[in-house]
């Protein structure tokens, strides 16, 4: 294959990789998008290779990150530098692929390196890596499947790779990688036709607005609740962007409100800490005072979000235990597994994305919180500033939602469980034992080169 076939190859997949995500998001495409880049690597050379995975990583990243040029408008020059440190992680797969596809026969071997690897450069790049952005990856892309509760988002994109490696190889492994793409596909059809537990018992009032004003929270609130009960009230992430618990006139005003409608209240707000600064908090509390609050783990780059959590707990009020997480925090797998393995049966999301990032951010950061429903198996409801706020069940699908850069408040009745799935437990485990099966493999197909090239100089010395 000459480097001009290669070249189309590559921009053909990014071209794919694009229309998987918004605003085209056909999803169903992620089954297909990586295919054109692996056949691409094969047989190509490392040095060849890296720049082809640079090369997709550029386009493909540069348009569907597009968005970033609206949330850093007043200093655009940091997208493109943005963009290539997420191209070099798809580089580095490249490489590390073709090298591969020289040392191993084609076959299973070097289809289980392509999954292996891709997944060991995609978590930690998305998980650990300081820059850590997991949005755009063929889990994601596809969306919740039966995987979801078993091996998460990173199991469903080590499958997709798999399936996408098998059909670059030898006949015999095309057909095998061709049936679990189809199962995937399926997959995700069951997943969305699944049954979900009808004990829809806790009515919530999800509340979207950018005005951050008290007075402007409680009247939307209110026309609300003064028609229907509610069991729960939640507010954005900095809907009260100061320590509210610090200004005995809101305060007064938040505990009224509880008593008044009878209901917990769930408020995006900052908490001041005496030896730390302060932390974006999502504050529980009822007609009695504060009954929990969690500090956000994940605190936003490039921006004063305050002081970043370490704990991740659930709050006990009086009916039941919540998750709280805050916004960023559901991009992540660690902050929601880790409530509901402390008995989390339902979470409420305060979030925030400013109108002026535009919709297709706000379509794109969504597609998160479907995820950690169906990985851990809970209805989640999201109240975000402009949105969007949306009620998904344990399966990952949403089931309601606003229109997003509207104001409004979403109603809805959700369920609650206190079983774990096997992600909650242990399928979490999943990416960090294939990170460091990748690093090892890598490491060791890199040893070994040397070793060869060392031998062969001897041998022509000699």
């Amino acid at each position: 294959m000459n480097l001009a076939t290669r070249i189309l190859l590559v921009a053909i997949s990014a071209g794919l990789g694009i229309l998987v995500f918004h605003p085209v998001a056909w999803s169903g495409f992620a089954v297909l998008a990586w295919i054109p880049l692996i056949f691409a690597l094969g047989g190509a050379k490392p040095a060849h290779a890296l720049i082809l995975g640079l090369f997709h990583g550029t386009i493909f990243y540069g348009v569907t990150m597009s968005w970033l040029l609206d949330v850093f408008k007043d200093s655009r020059q940091t997208f493109i530098p943005l963009v290539l440190i997420m191209a070099l992680f798809t580089a580095f797969f490249a490489r590390g692929y073709a090298v591969a596809c020289r040392r191993h026969d084609r076959g299973w071997t070097t289809a289980l390196f392509a999954a292996v690897w891709w997944i060991a450069m995609e978590f930690y790049r998305a998980e650990i890596f300081y820059l850590k952005f997991p949005w755009m990856t063929p889990g994601v892309g596809l969306g919740p499947t039966w995987i979801s509760p078993i091996l998460g988002v990173y199991g469903m994109g080590f499958l997709i790779i798999l399936g996408a490696a098998l059909l670059c190889q030898k006949k015999k492994h095309r057909v095998i990688g061709a049936v679990l793409l189809g199962v995937m596909l399926a997959s995700m059809w069951i997943q969305q036709n699944r049954e979900v537990p009808q004990d829809t018992s806790v009515r919530i009032a999800a509340v979207q607005s950018e005005v951050a004003d008290i007075d402007n929270y409680i009247k939307l609130t209110r026309a609300v609740t003064s028609k229907e009960d509610v069991d729960l009230i939640l507010w954005p992430e900095y809907a009260i962007p100061s320590d509210v618990r610090r200004n005995k006139i809101q305060w007064k005003q938040l505990i009224e409100l509880s008593a008044e409608t009878r209901a917990v209240v769930v408020v995006g707000t900052q908490t001041t800490r005496a030896d730390k600064g302060w932390s974006n908090t999502a504050l529980t509390l009822n007609q009695d005072g504060t009954l929990g609050e969690h500090y956000k783990n994940h605190t936003v780059h490039f921006f004063d979000d305050g002081v970043a959590g370490t704990e991740a707990k659930a709050v006990t009020t009086p009916q039941w235990k919540i998750g709280t997480p805050i916004c960023f925090d559901n991009d992540y797998q660690d902050v929601v597994r880790r409530m509901v393995a402390d008995g989390a049966e339902f979470l409420t999301t305060p979030s925030m994305d400013a109108v002026h990032w535009g919709e297709k951010q706000h379509y794109q950061h969504a597609e998160l919180f479907r995820h950690r429903a169906a990985e851990n198996g809970r209805w989640i409801v999201v109240a975000a500033t402009s949105g969007m706020t949306q009620v998904i069940d344990p399966n990952g699908n949403r089931v309601k939602s606003l229109p997003i850069i509207e104001e409004g408040v979403l109603t809805a009745e959700i369920g609650k469980s206190s079983q774990q799935t096997i992600y909650t437990r242990v399928g979490w485990l999943f990416p960090w034992v294939t990170m460091c099966v990748g690093g090892l493999w890598i490491l060791w197909l890199f040893l070994v080169g040397i070793k060869e090239k060392r031998q062969s100089r001897d041998t022509r010395i000699a």
